[in-house]
């Protein structure tokens, strides 16, 4: 066979693989927007990669499934990763059930099941999102094979702020009379408006699972203005305190503090948060 044949077959042989290889990352790394019905309301997922293992990303209060993009892709490259919108956020539709934490966490069931999104999951959950994911777990806990909080809001922390410091919760209070009066920040007013209840329900889903965990904890970044990035700052040092406070009472849990970090974990330290996941998949396998 003439040299130059050879040749040909092999550079086009080699293009071919090259080619496949393009197009399997592109399928892997692609996220699919997904639109589910639950409760006559549609909800938009955004899915990609493949896996034994389903991570289910939850946002944090105020925040839709953006708040991970520094991380998803990258999950996708060796699971399932599930991120989504809560009604009322971007192209979620508004519906008219009380936004509370156990509302959220049987929605989320119901369209992961409709989507075809089969357990075992590893829940993640930032800030208000943690306690929306804890009640998951609660309620779902044979579902549930590992759960990742990232600086979560501890239950107990703003009953014991407004006691101990009244006059640091002010600009709290005035950002959460914003959001109640807002007519065009929908998910956000029905979430806040049962803020209290889904706390509750968040505490009360503790003695309803075991589930592995693993808590990363923020070390500054609580509070806006000056003391935002100072650890020493009541609201900051509080957060941590009570945070460590429930973590000690809890069965299979290992947390960390991030000494250089404010409350954006995923953003400000991406690769942190990719390797607590990564870590819970190799735990639990």
């Amino acid at each position: 066979m003439p040299i130059r044949v050879i040749i040909s077959i092999v550079v086009c042989f080699y293009l071919q693989t090259v080619h496949s290889h393009i197009l399997l990352a592109q399928q892997i790394n692609r996220k699919d927007t997904v639109q589910v019905t639950v409760d006559s309301h549609k909800m938009s997922m955004y899915v990609a990669g493949t896996g034994k293992y389903t991570v289910v990303l939850e946002a944090g209060g105020s925040s839709n499934h953006r708040c991970y993009r520094t991380i998803d892709t990258a999950l996708a490259k060796i699971t399932r990763v599930v991120s989504y919108d809560r009604p009322g956020y971007l192209k979620s539709e508004i519906c008219n059930k009380t936004r509370d934490a156990v509302t959220i966490a049987k929605e989320l069931k119901e369209a992961l099941t409709t989507g075809g999104y089969p357990p075992p999951y590893i829940l993640v959950g930032w800030s208000m999102g943690g306690s929306f994911a804890k009640v998951f777990c609660g309620l779902y806990p044979d579902d549930v094979a590992g759960l990742v909080l990232i600086d979560p809001c501890p239950e107990d922390f703003y009953t014991r702020m407004q006691k101990e410091h009244p006059e640091l919760m002010k600009e709290d209070s005035i950002y959460m009379q914003e959001i109640l009066t807002s007519t065009g920040r929908p998910g956000e007013k029905e979430e806040m408006k049962a803020f209290d209840t889904s706390m509750q329900q968040a505490k009360l889903s503790d003695t309803a699972h075991t589930t592995p965990t693993t808590l990363l904890i923020a070390a500054y970044g609580k509070i806006p203005g000056d003391g935002e990035k100072d650890p020493n700052n009541p609201m900051n040092l509080m957060w941590v305190e009570e945070l460590k406070k429930w973590a000690v009472k809890r069965p299979n849990l290992q947390y960390s503090v991030l000494e250089n970090s404010g409350h954006h974990i995923a953003k400000e330290h991406p690769a942190m948060v990719i390797k607590a996941i990564t870590d819970m998949i190799e735990q639990i396998k």
